[in-house]
């Protein structure tokens, strides 16, 4: 346990201000501002000293892709030049600030970085949550004032409204859970609701868009069956989606360390339209493989079949199917897997 100047830090690998439940005296409180911005995160990590602050504020093992969108919220003021509130020089894990506030942070990968919901459960989100509370005059927390698995299983989401070169529009559904820890024996419950509209105005360019994650759409009367599986109905239109599904000649090949995801379902002719479907619906078979690594000498194969979380069929023809995956968080014994995102799986001759 390592001692604290009363922060506290969360990192997962509002538009109201906070509230604070407290048996001592309200801090003096800072330049509220009700703010937000956004940035390219690779842009972030250009200035070496900024990269040094975030990897080790954020308790970051590895970066995030350098084009991921790095959005701020917090009730005071945020300096693009050096987001993290109260960072600086070393110990570069610690908070400084004479005044009391809150931000938080949502890093958004490419894949789900494109208006419309985004599940904040998604493993590949990045979230990091700092409560500022001086008066408390210290206290203890794990590490660094980190607490590990922010993410939870509490809903959260965040829909991209819209954006453009200079800002993006996006609603925040996300309130903290009722966490009750102690600073020197001092009973604290930080109770947050983060929730509300914002606008984040850009510090520089936006990250670029990408293209849809890749697949492949496979009549089952030319798709051979799986490795000891059945025969695929001849009637369905099979499909592979995510970054181990782009070969025709053997969609079935083995991802085994290979640090990818393949997502399988198949569309019996009635299913084959624009519409939302359910992941779990038998009638489509959902399953998913992931490697978690390219690591060959551990168990890092993982497969199952989603809890939940819907596929929308947005267009389909001899071309292939676009389609969009959400909600599709599932828990596993090593973790969690999402194969949220939108996918085109192009028709294989």
């Amino acid at each position: 346990m390592t001692a604290l100047a009363a922060a506290v830090t969360i990192v997962n690998g509002g538009c109201v201000p906070m509230g604070l439940t407290s048996t001592e005296e309200e801090p003096e409180e800072g330049p509220l501002s009700r703010s937000a911005i956004a940035v390219r995160f690779g842009d972030l990590l250009s200035d070496p000293f900024n990269r040094e602050v975030l990897m080790n504020g954020m308790q970051l093992t590895h970066p995030p892709h350098p084009d991921t969108l790095a959005l701020f919220f917090s009730d005071s003021v945020q300096d693009c030049s050096l987001p993290l509130i109260g960072r600086g020089p070393s110990p570069l894990a610690t908070i400084s600030a004479t005044y009391a506030f809150w931000q938080s942070a949502l890093f958004i990968p490419p894949e789900l970085n494109r208006p419309g919901l985004i599940d904040l459960r998604d493993f590949r989100i990045t979230t990091y949550l700092a409560v500022w509370h001086p008066s408390h005059g210290g206290g203890s927390a794990l590490g660094d004032g980190t607490w590990g698995a922010l993410g939870g299983e509490e809903d959260k989401t965040l829909e991209i409204v819209s954006s453009d070169a200079s800002s993006v529009s996006v609603k925040l559904e996300w309130r903290t859970p009722p966490w009750r820890i102690e600073f020197n024996g001092v009973p604290y419950k930080p109770d947050l609701d983060l929730g509300g509209d914002y606008t984040a105005t850009y510090c520089g360019a936006p990250p670029p868009s990408i293209p849809p994650s890749p697949g492949r759409a496979i009549p089952g009367a030319a798709l051979a069956a799986p490795p000891g599986g059945p025969t695929p109905d001849p009637d369905a239109l099979h499909l592979f989606l995510g970054s181990g599904a782009e070969s025709c000649a053997d969609p079935w090949s083995s991802i085994a360390c290979t640090g990818a995801t393949r997502v399988t379902l198949s569309l019996p002719p009635a299913y084959q339209k624009p519409g939302i479907l359910d992941l779990t619906d038998p009638a489509i078979a959902a399953s998913f493989i992931h490697s978690w690594s390219t690591d060959c000498s551990a168990t890092e194969l993982v497969s199952g079949v989603f809890d939940g979380g819907t596929i929308e069929i947005l267009s389909i023809d001899a071309s292939g199917v676009s389609c969009r995956v959400y909600g599709s968080h599932t828990l596993l014994d090593a973790g969690a897997f999402d194969a949220d995102g939108l996918y085109t799986a192009s028709s294989c001759p």
